[in-house]
């Protein structure tokens, strides 16, 4: 093959996921939904047993399955069988996959990406353009949507908790305070690492529930960890040594990033203590991993812009914020294996 016939050939991949890469979601979406990976367990099977086993039309599920095997996800054999392959094994065995894939199926995640336009021309986020109100007001509506959005942080949570465990520096004995701390996996995680911690995790009615059953789970919730319902932007518990933001501050805008970091400092002058912020931070110039890294994070900057009011920001715009909030910026922290993300410290100022 010559370098021309090798340049078109990446040129014309490229443009089919550039064009197409909406439908390649959908698709490993809908057969993971439907639950064809599960039904097809470890040998091939076909189309007229998987069609009565999700419950569908088995021509339409025929022309489904076959876009999915261009994919990569099943491959086809004669006579309309079908047979995983690891990606399509992955769909069944790895619930955090699946859980993005549930999150970004769900049509008003679709919407919100659809306004995507909108949020470059008016500044809003393409989630309040599509739905005119924000995605934490409709969370607290739509149990559908809070359950898929809440189990695909999950997944990223738990990827990301090794390294946020060994990078944070909390004294034995210490009261580690989560603010927003979703099913409280994360402070499970660093209860269960270090026995001399206290916990309080702080979070909306309706993360409450799932966070209870993580930290009974894990045997930290009896006597080590309360779980306080609140709106972290009015108020948190006085009195901890340490009030962690995990992935918090990228969905809101600076001056709500301002008002949250200074109520958690407040709480925090009360014992010396300070704000952790385990967070994704821009570089200021080329990524360090190269392009790849420098597009992921570009990628997530634009989520952020589809489905919240917030971004991702610099370690200069981090600082910015901390200063804005009375709040003297500390260390910077690289969370080993989670390229570009860092725990960041801030102390509050002396009064």
């Amino acid at each position: 093959m010559t370098d021309a016939t090798g340049e078109a050939a990446a040129m014309r991949a490229a443009t089919v996921s550039l064009v197409y890469g909406f439908a390649f979601s959908q698709v490993a979406g809908t057969v993971a939904r439907l639950g064809v990976p599960a039904a097809l367990g470890e040998q091939a099977e076909h189309v007229e047993k998987l069609a009565a086993a999700t419950g569908t039309h088995a021509p339409s599920l025929l022309r489904l399955l076959r876009a999915a095997a261009g994919l990569g996800v099943l491959t086809e054999h004669p006579g309309d069988r079908f047979a995983l392959t690891a990606l399509g094994a992955a769909l069944r065995d790895e619930p955090s996959l699946r859980a993005l894939l549930d999150l970004y199926g769900d049509r008003s995640v679709w919407a919100a990406y659809g306004a995507l336009e909108d949020a470059v021309r008016t500044g809003r986020s393409g989630f309040e353009a599509a739905h005119g109100t924000g995605l934490f007001d409709v969370l607290e509506e739509d149990e559908a949507l809070a359950g898929r959005f809440h189990g695909a942080m999950t997944g990223v949570t738990a990827a990301q908790v090794p390294a946020i465990v060994r990078a944070c520096d909390v004294a034995a004995g210490a009261h580690v305070v989560d603010v927003g701390g979703g099913d409280g996996t994360l402070l499970a995680a660093l209860l269960g690492a270090r026995p001399g911690l206290r916990g309080t995790l702080v979070e909306r009615p309706g993360a409450l529930p799932a966070a209870r059953r993580t930290l009974a789970a894990a045997g930290v919730a009896e006597d080590r960890c309360a779980v306080v319902e609140g709106d972290f932007f009015a108020s948190v518990p006085d009195g901890g040594d340490a009030y962690l933001l995990k992935n918090i501050l990228h969905n809101w805008s600076d001056a709500d990033c301002v008002r949250l970091l200074r109520t958690c400092g407040r709480a925090a002058a009360a014992r010396g203590g300070r704000v952790l912020v385990p967070t994704l931070v821009l570089p200021d110039g080329d990524a360090p991993g190269g392009r790849e890294e420098a597009a992921l994070m570009a990628l997530s900057d634009v989520e952020m812009m589809v489905l919240t009011s917030g971004r991702e920001r610099t370690r200069a715009e981090y600082d910015a914020l901390f200063a804005a909030a009375d709040l003297e910026p500390g260390a910077s922290v690289p969370l080993e294996g989670l390229p570009g993300h860092h725990l960041l410290t801030a102390w509050p100022r002396p009064s």
